[in-house]
């Protein structure tokens, strides 16, 4: 009786891969990578070899300093886990660890760069090709994308970072930045429904974020459907009457389409709502002054209008007319007196913030030259930028 052996195809150990994987233990990656050349020239579907030589290419480029070379020696490692698993799925686990210690090393030297760029802002393009192939080796993982969009914006490279952008939001990204500057860019390039459906996703995340509030309600205005945002925060107000949010951004809204009664409406419920709203209180203040300025334009055109038409009115039509501008200026004056309080309380929130509160000191100014509180322009003269 005879014994015969029978051994799997591929299983048997390859005299060349066993040499590359001493190569590897003594780090001559030259060698070893000639080893694994001849196994897979003897069997192109050899699986161990393609897996050692990732190995090999990711042990390699540890100790290669060029950043160039360093990501052509990743491709080659991808490339190779590729064939790798092509031949044996079986090795999914093995080379995921693999690759998770790669993806590992090239975001570290991706943050590295990005932390030398505060010295060299080239640094910042090379930061981006490390986190755009960190990408490669993990396309699900939303980190390297949103890195590398900002690694662009850096250096002023906007059109390159809207594809990360994009990338890193479709992944799962919900940073709020993230939306904030790919819609802004969408809105500087003209892509207004682009930049509408990113803020628009942006605002049900961030219900209480006022800067995405403030781009969405200035694109529904650029887009000529301030009506139709009005109809839903409309809505959504008698829904839910005491959400200082709503309130804020209906009550801004109304403020952007000049409709200053309403605004101051919606604004001073969106201040008792919430004491310490310095944005409602600044708005509210400026739906005041904004009604003022409109009166101003109107008591001048009646003033122009009178001047031209003085020698051919009688002496009772002038004085009618010049009795409704005195009104109209009483009312301009009573206006600027009641931005004032709540100019002053959003200085004094902005200011316990540690904010700048240069806009809300000028528009203080204005109102105190309107109602000749002279002493109260000095005081905010130097606050409101004006000290020169």
């Amino acid at each position: 009786m005879g014994a015969f052996l029978w051994m799997a195809p591929g299983c048997s150990s390859d005299p060349n891969v066993e040499g590359a994987k001493l190569d590897l233990r003594n780090k001559d990656y030259v060698r070893a990578l000639e080893n694994i050349a001849e196994a897979l020239a003897r069997n192109p579907d050899n699986a161990a070899a393609h897996e050692l030589k990732g190995q090999v290419l990711m042990a390699q480029s540890e100790e290669t300093p060029d950043h160039g070379e360093y990501i052509g020696l990743i491709h080659e490692m991808l490339d190779a886990y590729d064939a790798a698993l092509a031949a044996d799925p079986g090795l999914d686990n093995t080379i995921s660890r693999s690759q998770a210690m790669a993806y590992a090393d090239v975001f570290r030297r991706g943050i590295q760069a990005f932390n030398r760029a505060s010295e060299d802002r080239e640094e910042f393009k090379t930061a981006a090709d490390y986190f755009g192939l960190a990408s490669e080796i993990m396309p699900d993982s939303s980190g390297p994308y949103v890195n590398r969009a900002f690694a662009f914006l850096n250096v002023g490279m906007e059109e390159d970072a809207v594809a990360p952008l994009e990338m890193a939001i479709d992944k799962g990204d919900t940073q709020s930045n993230t939306f904030l500057f790919l819609g802004d860019i969408y809105n500087r390039q003209g892509n207004m429904e682009k930049a509408m459906a990113v803020f628009s996703q942006a605002a049900e995340l961030y219900p209480e974020n006022t800067d995405i509030q403030s781009q969405l309600l200035n694109l529904y205005v650029q887009t000529g459907q301030a009506d139709q945002a009005m109809a839903e925060y409309e809505a959504a107000v008698d829904q839910d009457p005491h959400n200082e949010v709503l309130l804020y951004n209906y009550g801004s809204l109304l403020l952007e389409a000049e409709r200053f009664d309403d605004a101051i409406h919606y604004l001073g419920r969106a201040v008792e709502a919430s004491p310490d709203y310095a944005n409602a209180y600044y708005n509210l203040g400026a739906a005041y002054i904004n009604k003022a300025v409109k009166i101003s334009e109107q008591i001048s055109g009646m003033d122009d209008a009178l001047r031209e038409e003085r020698d051919n009115l009688a002496e009772d039509e002038i004085s009618a007319r010049e009795s409704e501008m005195d009104a109209l200026a009483q009312e301009r004056h009573d206006l600027f007196d009641g931005a004032i309080p709540h100019l002053e309380t959003a200085k004094g929130l902005v200011e316990a913030d540690g904010a700048d509160p240069t806009g809300i000191c000028q528009a203080l100014y204005t109102s105190y030259v309107q109602t000749n509180q002279m002493d109260q322009v000095e005081a905010v003269t130097e606050c409101a930028g004006y000290g020169d």
